[in-house]
């Protein structure tokens, strides 16, 4: 099933992309664990985890810039925030090469320790507080 993305997917391949769509946004409805964190884990299962990242571009994407321009006080987020959202964006661009071109075991671990761990941090209530005077140099 590691054809999804190259239009040989068929009725049974769309039926399980539709059904983890379904799925995922049942879990974030009930316990708020992210649509695309849980989309990804499932999909990653019958094909690699570049291709379910690459179905959760286009939902992700709308739904972030609908919550950005329906949330309150753009401009103040992203004065706060510009310096993280700089360094997302420039060590996505810096590991690409190591998602897109990785074979084996790996990368499928490596996301799948990456969930639990965001579902274990999630369930159990744990977050971190950062103080407004050390969120510049954080």
């Amino acid at each position: 099933m590691t054809d999804f993305l190259a239009g040989s997917a068929g009725p049974l391949g769309w039926a399980v992309i539709l059904a983890t769509f379904l799925l995922a946004g049942f879990v974030k409805g009930v316990i708020g664990l992210g649509l695309p964190t849980v989309a990804v884990g499932l999909l990653a299962t019958v094909m690699t985890p570049a291709q379910a990242a690459a179905l959760l571009i286009v939902p992700s994407f709308v739904t972030n810039i609908w919550q950005l321009l329906a949330g309150p006080r753009f401009g103040g987020l992203l004065r706060r925030l510009w310096p993280m959202m700089a360094a997302i964006a420039v060590g996505t661009v810096a590991s690409a090469g190591l998602i897109a071109g990785a074979r084996g075991p790996g990368p499928a671990s490596a996301l799948g320790i990456a969930l639990v761990a965001y579902a274990v941090t999630g369930l159990a209530g744990l977050s971190l507080r950062v103080p407004p005077l050390a969120e510049p140099w954080l």
